[in-house]
């Protein structure tokens, strides 16, 4: 009998994306093997398609933010029925080693090792240490699209609990994409601070609108043009994902402030501050990366509670053969991030 074969998106070399047919995964002890109902295509995606990415080698497959059906289980796998919708995020920690003793399972050094990559496909296969601590139930309530959503919450709920609210009056979230939007809404769950904005792109602004007291354009005007220097604000999120981001960030901090740099920038590029405020005038800066097994709980709970507005955050659906498209259209800005549906 021949083996059953799916297709599964391959990222072979930048620019350039391969739907091949390979063999059905078959699960070993303790994996879980889903037939895939969404995926999720956003900035980390396009990003490892315009320029690679260090956690997602090429050749290889490609897709990390997905949900799906369980349709076989491998001995000893957690008790999962057939037929079960399932959501996930792609990776877990070891729980071992020094840092996860620290309750700092994002930064273990294995917690990549097992990552679950491959989910633009028509199935995916759970390695057994993501499907024991971060493979979970998908009510019917809650719709594929929106349960892939888990992992980019966990991220921005990891960063939020990184923070310190008390004394927070004001906080400004710069970048207006999917992270920032997601920032902007959840931020009422940890602080009463009021909110600002500053982006681009007319759309990813009007989603903004209704989660700050001012959203500002910087597309043709920047924000040094729009306010004083002397205006900071406690804390700053930066969401751009370029050093010039960073460093507007950093200088709108006020004293005593705290900038989280959400937007991670290319391993080996130099952030340069001044030193008289990061020491005389207290500046706390915080990098905020991946989740923890509590962040992905916490999102989660988030996500079933409707506590997480997903109108405008999923642009469209593409199925699996126009990936390449939803990622270019991604790349003309043309959207947030799509659905890529198998189907």
């Amino acid at each position: 009998m021949s083996q059953r074969l799916h297709r599964c998106a391959f990222l072979v070399e930048p620019g350039r994306i391969e739907i091949r047919e390979v063999p059905l995964p078959v699960p070993a002890a303790g994996e879980v093997l889903l037939r895939i109902d969404c995926a999720l295509a956003g900035g980390t995606d396009l990003k490892a398609y315009l320029r690679g990415h260090p956690q997602i080698p090429m050749p290889g497959p490609f897709g990390h933010r997905y949900s799906g059906t369980v349709v076989q289980l491998g001995p000893g796998a957690p008790p999962f029925e057939i037929g079960q919708p399932v959501m996930g995020v792609h990776s877990a920690p070891c729980g071992q080693c020094p840092l996860c003793r620290k309750q700092k399972e994002h930064l273990c050094p294995y917690v990549m090792r097992d990552k679950v990559l491959g989910a633009f496909a028509d199935y995916l296969c759970i390695p057994k240490a993501v499907a024991a601590h971060n493979l979970f139930e998908r009510p019917a309530s809650l719709a594929a699209e929106h349960a892939a959503l888990l992992e980019p919450v966990s991220c921005v709920v990891h960063g939020l609990n990184l923070l310190a609210w008390d004394r927070v009056e004001r906080v400004l979230v710069l970048g207006c994409g999917t992270m920032g939007l997601l920032f902007l809404q959840l931020l009422p769950r940890f602080t009463t601070a009021q909110r600002f904005a500053a982006g681009r792109r007319t759309a990813r602004l009007q989603l903004a609108k209704p989660f700050a007291v001012d959203v500002w354009d910087v597309t043709s005007v920047s924000l040094a043009e729009r306010l004083p220097a002397t205006e900071r604000f406690d804390c700053v999120i930066e969401c751009t994902g370029k050093l010039d981001g960073w460093q507007e960030a950093f200088a709108r901090t006020a004293p005593g402030g705290q900038v989280l740099l959400f937007g991670g920038l290319p391993k080996g590029t130099i952030f340069e501050v001044d030193s008289y405020r990061a020491h005389y005038e207290e500046v706390a800066i915080l990098g905020s990366f991946h989740f923890t097994p509590r962040d992905v709980l916490q999102a989660r709970e988030m996500l079933l509670a409707g506590e997480v507005r997903v109108d405008g955050l999923i642009s469209d659906s593409f199925p699996l053969t126009r990936l390449e498209e939803a990622l270019l259209s991604l790349k003309d800005g043309r959207g947030l991030q799509y659905a890529i549906v198998p189907g």
